[in-house]
């Protein structure tokens, strides 16, 4: 069963990688690497500037930083890169290691020679980038993670795979034009570019991410106290209890801090954009 789900992943991936293609600002490169044992595409902003890495959270793909890119690359050259099952990288295999996206991380900031870069990341890509900030404590020169999941792991995935897998794929299927309209109703908070934006990443993603558990993957709890880079946690609206534990496991972090963004939910940067911007500009200032 595993290999004939593995032959259908390899035989499908050119199919799924370019559907509801997006272009990107005008500038910006796009280019591949290989690293831990696949191809990894990447957006850049460029210029001779510090790096700062962007990874995404689950279902959306690098272009889905556009709006935040285009606000900081007067300062950075942004790398926005697909994770793996995402956007045009290849997708993942049964088996995969439960560290599989760090590596892929660790690979992209090898392969590209980036020194020092700064990391961001979003739910997903807060998890990647936190557990290698942890296992490579050096090589960032801060940490920025977008509502990270804060309190225990969880013991498995998200659900039976299967329905997951039927569900993405429907969303392969959905039109562009009814991605975005799905999206304003049900996140009119974002606003209309975001949407546009959100939406292609939907056509692009990969059902074979359906198969990834999340077993074996360390709480923030673990990870935080190896972090040795100045780090700032921009997390969701949250108040009481929920709050208290929030700032109690940041604590664990050497050198770190805490913004609850203002009426934010998961999509921190999107739906608190402003400021989310004054938070992060003043955080990367100092650093």
């Amino acid at each position: 069963m595993a290999l004939r789900f593995g032959l259908f992943i390899a035989a499908c991936a050119a199919a799924f990688s370019v559907q509801g293609q997006a272009g990107s600002p005008p500038g910006w490169a796009d280019g591949y690497v290989m690293a831990n044992g696949i191809r990894i595409h990447y957006w850049r902003t460029g210029g001779e500037k510090p790096a700062m890495v962007l990874a995404h959270g689950s279902s959306d793909d690098g272009l889905c930083w556009t709006n935040l890119a285009k606000e900081l690359a007067g300062d950075y050259d942004i790398i926005m890169f697909d994770a793996r099952g995402h956007g045009l990288s290849d997708p993942p295999m049964p088996g995969d290691a439960p560290d599989a996206q760090v590596e892929d991380l660790a690979g992209l900031i090898r392969e590209l020679k980036l020194e020092k870069p700064i990391l961001m990341g979003h739910s997903m890509g807060s998890a990647s980038v936190a557990w290698f900030a942890a296992k490579c404590p050096d090589v960032p020169r801060a940490v920025v993670l977008e509502d990270p999941g804060l309190g225990a792991r969880r013991p498995g995935g998200l659900g039976d795979p299967e329905k997951r897998r039927a569900e993405i794929l429907a969303r392969n299927n959905t039109p562009v034009e009814q991605l975005v309209d799905q999206c304003m109703q049900n996140s009119p908070a974002w606003g209309q570019s975001e949407c546009e934006i959100w939406a292609p990443s939907k056509r692009r993603h990969h059902p074979g991410t359906a198969m990834v558990s999340y077993a074996g993957r360390p709480a923030m709890k673990e990870l935080f106290p190896k972090i040795a880079a100045p780090t700032l946690i921009l997390k969701a609206d949250a108040q009481g209890d929920v709050r208290r534990e929030n700032e109690e496991t940041a604590g664990l972090l050497k050198r770190g801090k805490i913004v609850h963004i203002d009426g934010a939910g998961h999509n921190v940067r999107r739906e608190g954009k402003k400021q989310t911007l004054e938070v992060l500009r003043s955080f990367l200032a100092g650093i």
